[in-house]
């Protein structure tokens, strides 16, 4: 299945487009957290302002791409937007060169925008080119690869900032847009005739649309929750890890790597793990063991938090070599990893269930919505993040809000998983 003609070149397009976005923002992050920025808070508001910008396109065009996707050929749409990768890119490029701030958000909005338009269509032409019995192993390799494409991104952009190799940054995220336009060009057409769909140009009015389309199909839209609420956790970690790790563990630049690469090969470890499993994935009814992975996630951070009470400040920021040395950093990598794996099979079950229960011919708007939905899920957490800030809340108080609002959502999703069995 993986090397076949109507899966190899969609899975290198959504590869090269996620590992793509990911050098760029984790390039950004590092360069807010180590050269650009002066003070924790400071970090922490301009990289959870980075991530806010980042998503925003999904909340405000998600709908309208979702309906757009219906509407066309989506192979013909795919080729047209990572052309518009390759135009963004280059103008990430001289915005790195620069160093302006301003106009590195203003490239990382449009980033968004087009991944936007591109999210719906991967998941809804997938089902298309992919047989029901292999549609869970698909799926498993989409998340595991999204991840591994964060893991290279973050070795890759971070090293190439901290390195100072600014040019060779941006001649690699030209390059890598330009292959993923390539690949897109061996995409087989979709086999779904598109239906013309009515656009508007009041994004808010067509959002809510949307939702209330979504809405009519219970099973997928529980889908849409459940993975919305794993984008939220996501993305409060990856966000504020650069500062968990230089200011609550004292550890310098290398450690910072360290664990956003455990995090992203924890999660594609997750993703894969499910992946080998033969699952039966068809109703809400199947998937009753996903609360006990919700659990598990918030056993773990209480762990990490525990661990970061324990963690002594030296003299000098922790090094790579003495982390390994230092009992309470490793047990808080080790609960990270913990996090990442039963978040990683969490999630692909979750987006198989999403595609199985939406009506065929128009899937692309039922996964636009689920990307709305992750997209305020995602703002949320920034803004909560941002709003805790500034009342003066620490990291580990966030975490420990984090741990308590997961636990009320595992509550949440084994209600519905129970009055659906009794169905």
């Amino acid at each position: 299945m993986f090397f076949s003609r109507r899966f190899f070149p969609l899975f290198n397009v959504q590869f090269l487009g996620a590992f793509n976005d990911n050098v760029f923002k984790n390039a950004l992050v590092i360069l807010l957290t180590f050269q650009l920025a002066k003070e924790p808070v400071e970090i922490g508001v301009l990289i959870a302002l980075a991530a806010g910008i980042f998503i925003l396109p999904f909340f405000l065009f998600s709908a309208t791409a979702g309906k757009i996707a219906d509407s066309y050929d989506k192979t013909w749409l795919i080729r047209k937007i990572k052309l518009v990768e390759v135009l963004i890119m280059l103008t990430g490029a001289v915005a790195f060169i620069m160093q302006d701030l301003v106009f590195l958000y203003v490239v990382l909005f449009f980033m968004g925008l087009q991944s936007a338009f591109f999210g719906p269509i991967k998941y809804a032409i997938l089902p298309e080119h992919i047989p029901a019995k292999n549609l869970l192993k698909a799926n498993g390799w989409f998340s595991a690869s999204t991840f591994v494409a964060i893991l290279l991104g973050t070795l890759i952009g971070g090293f190439l900032v901290l390195m100072g190799g600014v040019f060779w940054l941006s001649l690699l995220i030209i390059a890598i847009a330009l292959l993923g336009y390539i690949a897109s060009l061996f995409i087989p057409h979709s086999i779904i005739p598109p239906q013309k769909l009515a656009l508007s140009i009041n994004i808010f009015a067509t959002t809510w649309a949307e939702i209330k389309y979504a809405r009519q199909y219970p099973q997928a839209f529980f889908a849409i929750l459940a993975i919305s609420w794993f984008w939220f956790l996501g993305a409060t970690y990856l966000s504020q890890m650069p500062v968990m790790v230089k200011e609550l563990i004292f550890a310098d630049d290398k450690v910072v790597h360290l664990f956003l690469v455990a995090f992203s090969v924890g999660i594609a470890i997750g993703a894969l793990l499910i992946n080998s499993l033969k699952l039966k994935v068809k109703s809400i009814a199947d998937l009753r063991w996903l609360a006990l992975l919700l659990l598990g996630i918030s056993l773990a951070i209480w762990v990490s938090n525990i661990a970061i009470s324990m963690v002594v400040q030296g003299a000098e920021p922790l090094t790579f070599t003495d982390f390994f040395f230092t009992p309470p950093p490793l047990i808080i990598l080790l609960m990270l990893v913990t996090i990442a794996i039963l978040g990683g099979a969490y999630i692909v079950p979750l987006y198989t269930l999403l595609q199985v229960q939406s009506p065929q011919g128009s899937r692309a708007r039922v996964v636009a919505a689920n990307n709305i939905i992750n997209a305020i899920l995602m703002v949320a957490s920034a803004v909560l993040i941002m709003g805790l800030y500034s009342r003066n809340w620490n990291l580990v108080d966030i975490f420990y809000l984090v741990l308590t609002l997961n636990l009320f959502s595992c509550a949440w999703l084994y209600q519905h998983i129970l009055i659906e069995r009794e169905k």
